[in-house]
């Protein structure tokens, strides 16, 4: 049997073994008896080995489609283990298979070799039509305490998950807690507001606290950049948190933290977080206030991240807590572990451990010339043999030479690696599924550790970076026996091979079109025009981006006037996907864009519409012999029901009677995208000059033969829901129709 999802991906069906039940004191049944036996001992004496838990795109036995490109977190809950993938750098975020965009999700595995269901669907149970790119944080938390400071009856066991979605202009940021006995997620906005100024909607990290001074206890939650938030128990509300609705930091001293908090931990009975190169401890009370232990002084990547991690550890070196943290500042990060030790005078002492890049440049003998790690915690294992406290953390790095061990199309190792800490400070390399080579799967980082709730001594890490290389279904999941993952003992490689990502074959034809629409801010038109002229075009070229034409209005506000219109064509629409990728990672371009003369361009986002070409569209085209003249672009929206009509009058008639009157046509085209792609025509017509385009409308509106037309095509209803829209474009100069 096989299974086929909407992008194309074929799954073999799991086979499952019968119980074998024997009649007694049989011959047979002792004749079967001897070779069940002979089997298990046969199987117990198979060697271990790492498997492949998740694989990213197929449809789960409720038909919810179970992908992404990042698995974020790994959590064990009430016996289950659920996980928080992302869509970031995935073809399902971005193009939507459905009319609406695929989101992040939680998935839940019930038993260790089954099978990973969708759990929560964030971008269809928020209320809001708000969509999730990532699951920023999911974590099982248990409130003791709470909102008046006394004890509960019983704790009070939760997952949450929450998620930032961000929108032209704006954000918000949600969480969900799950009702276990319903099997259901209730959703909260705990926060929403502008994005000016550098504003991130991402959570990050959240830690249950009590406030040493006022006994209530707290879910802490991490927001980037607004800052810190938190919620109390309250059985009442929808989820049983309530949000405040006032930041705890930094509302009353600079407004929102620089760049996104990363990690938030307890140690010696204080709250710790950090953001961009500082550590700041939590001052309880009725209005907490944050003191800053650490401050690196070094320039921080927001995108990178500053300080990661936050690990609690026994101090080392006396009595009390010591913090375990990754430094990671930005693009040339060395990914250093440092340690913060108690002072005994309420500080604390900074020690460097061990660099992941020194760690990653021994284990494969190769110059490296980034790492990143730590993108959650440092998971703490105990060790099977000696009892002590190990932590695990995962790493990525990037490779100068040795292009055999890279994922195809990056400069990244192609491996999972990850450290093992050991309590004496020293560090071991270790790789999921063991050394990569060329053919084995490309996993690229671990993000996220979890040991089974199943009783089979199993642990689960999950992962991949998309490091905005294209990620399509990516995400996974592995395990292995514990021994097997602390290196005390070898494991073979997992022998399951990751599914062929194959598009669906609508994103598959073409060619495709593309309109989009730039607005400048004031004063600043000259200098994108100077940008495309001189660079733009030609990066578009380099990567398969065919450039029709390039206009500005004639008419309108200032503020109208301030716009460049232009079409591409690409090969497909899965092709413009993969080009729009390739041409932001051109290192021209990010040169290009660093130009002082470049920045604050755009007043706003730019509109991108993705078409297709009617089927009259190339017969009725018109050359332009010349240069000179105007274009006009016009938009038609159609009542329900009637763009089959109307494309049907342009065919027969309306493309005729243009170039009776005077008007050329270029091209006609619907867009790719519901719900647009039902009652939407776009089409774009020449004219000598502005003045005459006036004049070719009032001859065409006129004509007999056109009302005629007009009105016997609309005798079971009018076509347009409203007027057309049109601009009126002329040329730039470097523009292909002039």
């Amino acid at each position: 049997m096989k299974f086929q999802h909407r992008y194309g991906r074929k799954m073999a069906a799991g086979k499952y073994s019968a119980p074998i039940f024997l009649p007694p004191f049989s011959g047979q049944c002792l004749a079967v008896l001897t070779i069940f036996l002979a089997t298990a001992v046969s199987l117990a004496g198979e060697p271990a080995r790492w498997s492949l838990s998740y694989d990213a795109g197929y449809r789960d036995e409720n038909g919810a489609y179970a992908g992404g490109s990042e698995i974020m977190h790994i959590v064990s809950h009430r016996g289950k283990l659920y996980a928080a993938n992302g869509y970031w750098m995935d073809a399902h975020w971005v193009i939507p298979p459905d009319p609406e965009e695929q989101s992040a999700q939680v998935l839940r595995l019930d038993s260790s070799g089954g099978t990973w269901q969708v759990d929560l669907e964030m971008g269809k149970s928020n209320g809001y039509d708000l969509r999730y790119m990532k699951g920023n944080i999911l974590k099982s938390v248990t409130f003791t305490y709470g909102a008046d400071g006394k004890r509960l009856p019983e704790p009070v066991n939760l997952l949450v998950m929450a998620a930032g979605a961000t929108f032209e202009r704006g954000g918000a940021v949600s969480a969900w807690v799950r009702d276990d006995e319903k099997g259901e997620w209730n959703h909260t906005i705990v926060r929403h507001g502008a994005n000016a100024g550098g504003i991130r909607w991402v959570p990050r990290d959240m830690e249950v606290y009590r406030d040493k001074v006022t006994g209530v206890e707290r879910l802490i939650l991490l927001l980037g950049n607004p800052g810190v938030v938190s919620g109390v128990y309250a059985p009442e509300a929808p989820g049983k948190i309530r949000w405040e609705t006032i930041l705890e930091y930094p509302f009353s001293e600079v407004g929102s933290v620089k760049t996104r908090p990363l990690g938030i931990v307890q140690a010696n009975g204080s709250l710790l977080f950090s953001v961009d190169d500082a550590i700041f401890r939590r001052n309880d009370g009725p209005r907490p206030s944050y003191t800053e232990l650490l401050r690196l002084a070094d320039d921080v990547d927001t995108d990178v991240g500053g300080i990661r991690g936050l690990t609690t550890i026994k101090n080392p070196n006396g009595p009390g807590e010591s913090v375990l943290f990754l430094w990671a500042p930005g693009g040339r990060s060395t990914s250093q572990v440092k340690r913060l030790d108690p002072d005994g005078k309420g500080g604390y002492t900074t020690h460097d451990e061990a660099s992941m890049m020194d760690l990653m440049r021994k284990h494969l003998d190769a110059e490296v010339t980034y790492t990143l790690g730590a993108h959650n915690m440092m998971y703490p294992v105990r060790h099977p043999k000696t009892g002590e406290l190990v932590h695990l953390l995962g790493f990525q790095g990037n490779l100068a030479g040795k292009n055999h061990l890279l994922w195809p199309g990056s400069r990244l190792y192609g491996g999972a690696l990850y450290a093992i800490r050991k309590a004496d400070q020293s560090y071991t390399v270790h790789e999921v599924n063991n050394a990569y080579a060329p053919g084995k799967l490309a996993l690229v980082s671990p993000r996220a550790f979890c040991l089974s709730p199943f009783g089979d001594d199993q642990l689960f890490v999950g992962g991949h970076d998309a490091s905005n290389r294209i990620s399509d279904d990516m995400a996974w999941i592995c395990k292995a026996p514990l021994d097997v993952a602390l290196g005390l003992r070898a494991g073979l490689d997992a022998t399951e091979k990751r599914r062929e990502s194959v598009p669906d074959e609508r994103l598959t034809k073409g060619p495709v079109y593309e309109l989009r629409i730039y607005e400048a801010n004031e004063r600043r038109l000259a200098h994108l025009i100077t940008r495309f002229r001189e660079y733009t075009d030609r990066i578009f070229a380099r990567h398969n981006m065919k450039a029709l034409g390039y206009w500005v209005p004639t008419d309108g506000t200032p503020r109208q006037k301030r716009r460049i219109v232009y079409v591409l064509k690409h090969p497909s629409r899965y092709e413009a996907y993969a080009n729009w990728i390739h041409f932001t990672n051109d290192r021209e371009w990010q040169k290009v864009l660093d130009m002082p003369e470049f920045s604050g361009l755009l007043a706003e986002k730019p509109t991108s519409i993705f078409m297709t070409e009617t089927d009259y569209s190339a017969k009725v085209a018109n050359a332009i012999q010349q240069a000179g003249g105007v274009y006009e672009l016009r938009t038609y929206t159609c009542n329900e029901g009637k763009l089959g009509a109307l494309n049907d009058r342009f065919r027969d008639h309306t493309t005729t009677l243009f170039g009776k009157h005077g008007m050329k046509n270029i091209g006609y085209w619907t867009p790719f995208d519901l719900p647009e792609s039902q009652n939407t025509l776009i089409y774009l017509i020449h004219h000598e000059s502005r003045e005459q385009a006036d004049a070719n409308w009032k001859s065409f509106l006129s004509d007999p033969a056109w009302q005629s037309v007009a009105r016997e095509s609309q005798k079971d209803g009018k076509f347009l829901a409203k007027p057309p829209d049109r601009i009126f474009l002329k040329p730039l100069d470097f523009s292909p129709l002039k």
